[in-house]
């Protein structure tokens, strides 16, 4: 064959020889990492709901110590609409005769954490098709068929081959990767030649979203003067976070019905895993074809 080498960027694109191209092979890969998308995660979904675990009055400001207290809960199972439960009557004391107010705080502990929070990831086509692959190679050769001519020699076992001008080189060739050439053809040893693809396992990992941390729940609590809810008279934002103190102002009034309304999430965080770049290109060892050489002309004479 007639084959021309040198840097891939600049192998010919057709053969100038009549036999046409029967190889074009390349050799000094490059063929960095996978280049993986950053993985990234949709938002946190989670759901809100319940009331708090404990409501209690108490018969002295928030954070006085030893001040009688009663249970203001709500009924068993309680979803958080309005209830009379544990209804107080105005100018209650505690204890009874005492003189001081029962009504003069109210505490309400944390409501139930976030369930079915979760976070999904978000698609990346890149990511999915295992991301950008880069292969780069140093060396290109193009092997054209030229013209054999057994009248010309005289004998049966003899093969005239034209003359093959620079940048071209007049080359024996064989499947495999070979160490040694034969003479007359080994001007510079034997040159292993490699397909275009390599083998390839390079992909990124799958992408993957941790379970949310920082979700919160939110919900309104109200407090009615009547037992119907109709007379509201306070309303505190409750979290699944901490419990919360207010003052009853004015100290002593009637505390009647009480709801839960309004549960919000409050989105936490997930963090990403995966879009690692794994595996690696190597050359095909099993397509590898090994070319011998003569030195080429440089001139035609």
């Amino acid at each position: 064959m007639a084959v021309w080498f040198g840097p891939a960027a600049d192998i010919p694109k057709e053969c100038s020889f009549v036999g046409g191209e029967q190889f074009r092979l390349y050799a000094g890969l490059t063929a960095p990492p996978a280049q993986c998308d950053p993985c990234e995660c949709q938002e946190a979904t989670g759901q809100c709901s319940g009331v708090p675990g404990n409501i209690t009055i108490g018969a002295g400001m928030c954070g006085a110590v030893g001040a009688p207290s009663l249970p203001f809960d709500g009924p068993g199972g309680w979803d958080g609409s309005c209830t009379d439960t544990s209804a107080l009557p105005a100018g209650a004391q505690c204890p009874p005769g005492s003189g001081v107010p029962c009504a003069q705080s109210i505490t309400f502990s944390a409501l139930p954490p976030p369930v079915n929070e979760k976070c999904e990831v978000k698609p990346s086509d890149i990511i999915k098709a295992g991301g950008t692959l880069i292969t780069e190679w140093e060396t290109g050769a193009l092997a054209c068929r030229s013209s054999l001519d057994t009248s010309l020699c005289g004998a049966g076992d003899q093969l005239c081959v034209p003359k093959v001008l620079y940048p071209h080189r007049q080359c024996v060739w064989r499947e495999g990767k070979h160490a040694k050439c034969p003479k007359p053809y080994d001007y510079e040893g034997p040159r292993i030649m490699y397909p275009f693809q390599p083998k390839e396992s390079r992909e990124c990992t799958e992408c993957t979203c941790g379970a949310p941390q920082g979700g919160t729940c939110l919900a309104t609590m109200r407090l009615f003067e009547d037992e119907v809810c109709s007379a509201e008279f306070h309303k505190r934002i409750v979290s699944s976070e901490v419990s919360v103190c207010d003052p009853i102002i004015p100290a002593g009034r009637a505390i009647g019905g009480k709801s839960v309304t309004d549960h919000v999430y409050i989105k936490g965080t997930c963090e990403t895993g995966g879009g690692e770049p794994i595996g690696e290109a190597v050359e095909d060892d099993e397509n590898a074809v090994t070319f011998c050489c003569r030195q080429s002309y440089i001139f035609d004479e």
